[in-house]
């Protein structure tokens, strides 16, 4: 057995041994993210590299210094492959670690740890080992060739995380601060291998594994670069299928996310620093208003004519901590899909609507001027039996009262005409389509109209669908004003009531008893349409 004794050289040794033991507990307990895995193998390889040197400075026979020396020196080629692994899995590449080059990469620490082993027998890692107030080894054949294999995975970490550091500004920080503790790692460990006597074995494994620790201790807690909800996050600002754009104080792009270089048809690193106008068609009045919160979202159009992709905007100020603005968050949202297919049902809706109207037009002209002229038919007859057996008297008065009723018709064709051709445009809406209506029936009859809305009652009250079956119910009220009233001054009242709209259609003329109207629906057709309108609309 070997005895030991205490040494102040330990303490550095200790302080580094301690933060591999809190970063390999702090890993381990996010394993279920690839970039911590490696990790945490990492610090328990490098756990057993620094209790090496601690041994090594408390032993006090040189054959137990030499073994810890050894030992020390088993855990080395490993840390190194494993870190390579982390790295790979930091930089979003873990698709390389296939099991075929994990085998290869472990090949050549596996085949050093063999030869450190066995070295007694064949003296190509070290020829021999010397007491030079630390134990210090001659280097062997074979030695530097393992010590380059190394170098060599250093040289493979720093273009994996200068690569990172240049696709991704989120990954800049801690990239960097990883960067330079590994250049310090390996300046300290370069200066243990050629045993230029500045520093003790103590000082080296603060230097490579202590301060690489420190580092990444930074990285972790200060930049979260293996924390579940940063992972989780950023996660699903890679998978969302929104653009999700980061400006900075003077209006240039900070950050994108996959779908948003996309959208903007161009890859994610060439838009950084880029001014956001110079990429998307929008007002920059809007945005201010955005920002104040005027309005919730704007809607911009990106592409050419058929590749065109329409997108709803919305902005968010980005404050920090105290409430000083640091930037904007914009979020994209196609809604080209959405957009076609509201235009499909829009579609839909009008060509039901239109043979629903054409519907209820053939019955109105079936029960109004189609028997009407039915009745211009059979008189018409009569007349001509009259005229056949010569009593030209009643032939005569009987002819009179057909020219009457054409007049009649005539009038209501007229009127149904004007009915029609009101609000037949693109951009319809009730309350200009009614004004325009009671405009023309003023013209057309010379009976002066007016129309009174209360507060409350504007364009938008009314859908386009209610809107339409309300305008043919005033229409036909009107028109029954016309011919049965014989008033000058028509008056249309509309008021809220509750949910509820109430339209009241007034006259100077005689008028008739309301009381009355159930029992003169027969054969007043135009009080059966008004009625059957407002039931399709819940009036």
């Amino acid at each position: 057995m070997f005895s030991y004794s205490y040494s102040s050289d330990i303490w550095p040794a200790l302080i580094t041994l301690a933060l591999t033991i809190f970063l390999g507990a702090y890993s381990w307990r996010r394993r279920h993210i690839p970039a911590a895995k490696p990790f945490t193998i990492a610090c328990f390889f490098g756990g057993f590299w620094t209790l090496g040197v601690i041994l090594e400075l408390s032993a006090v026979s040189f054959s137990a210094q030499v073994f810890w020396v050894i030992f020390q020196a088993i855990w080395q080629l490993p840390v190194a492959a494993v870190i390579t692994c982390f790295v790979l899995q930091y930089a979003g590449l873990g698709r390389w670690l296939t099991p075929r080059n994990y085998v290869l990469m472990s090949l050549f620490p596996l085949l050093c740890v063999l030869l450190m082993v066995t070295n007694g027998f064949h003296h190509l890692i070290w020829t021999e080992f010397r007491i030079n107030g630390h134990v210090t080894a001659s280097s062997g054949r074979l030695f530097w060739v393992f010590i380059s294999y190394g170098y060599l995975l250093g040289l493979f970490n720093f273009v994996i995380l200068f690569r990172l550091a240049v696709i991704s500004p989120r990954h800049r920080w801690p990239v960097a601060i990883m960067l330079v503790s590994q250049m310090i790692a390996r300046v300290g460990y370069t200066m243990d291998k050629l045993d230029t006597g500045l520093i003790g074995p103590g000082e080296s494994v603060l230097l490579v594994v202590g301060v690489v620790s420190v580092a990444y201790a930074v990285a972790f807690l200060r930049f979260h670069a293996i924390d579940p909800v940063v992972a989780a996050r950023n996660a699903a600002l890679q998978q969302m299928r929104e653009g999700l754009i980061v400006l900075d104080l003077q209006g240039r792009i900070a950050d994108v996310n996959p779908m948003a270089a996309v959208m903007l048809g161009l890859p994610e690193h060439s838009l950084q620093d880029k001014l956001l106008e110079d990429l998307m068609p929008f007002d920059t009045g809007d945005l201010g208003r955005l920002e104040k919160k005027e309005i919730e979202q704007t809607e911009i159009i990106m592409g050419e004519k058929n590749s065109a992709r329409q997108y709803t905007l919305n902005l968010t100020v980005l404050r920090e901590r105290h409430g000083e603005v640091i930037g904007k968050l914009i979020l994209l949202h196609d809604v080209t899909e959405q957009r076609l297919v509201q235009t499909r049902i829009l579609e839909q809706q009008r060509v039901v609507a239109t043979l629903q109207e054409r519907e209820r037009l053939a019955r109105e002209l079936h029960d109004g001027i189609g028997q009407t002229l039915g009745y211009v038919g059979l008189q018409a007859q009569s007349a001509l039996k009259w005229l056949h057996d010569g009593n030209n008297e009643k032939a005569e008065s009987l002819l009179g009262r057909l020219v009457e009723v054409a007049k009649d018709a005539h009038a209501d064709v007229r009127e149904s005409i004007l009915c029609l051709k009101i609000g037949s445009g693109q951009e319809w809406s009730f309350i200009p389509a009614l004004k325009e209506y009671m405009d023309r029936f003023q013209a057309n009859y010379g009976i002066r109209t007016d129309l009174s809305l209360a507060s409350g009652i504007d364009g938008n009250t009314f859908d386009p669908a209610a809107g339409v079956h309300l305008l043919r119910a005033i229409q036909e009220a009107l028109t029954n004003a016309r011919k049965h009233s014989e008033g000058n001054n028509f008056r249309v009242c509309m008021e809220r009531n509750g949910s509820m709209a109430q339209v009241a259609i007034t006259d100077d003329g005689h008028g008739f008893d309301t009381s009355r109207l159930e029992r003169m629906e027969d054969g007043h057709f135009g009080l059966i349409f008004m009625r059957e309108r407002m039931a399709q609309i819940g009036g």
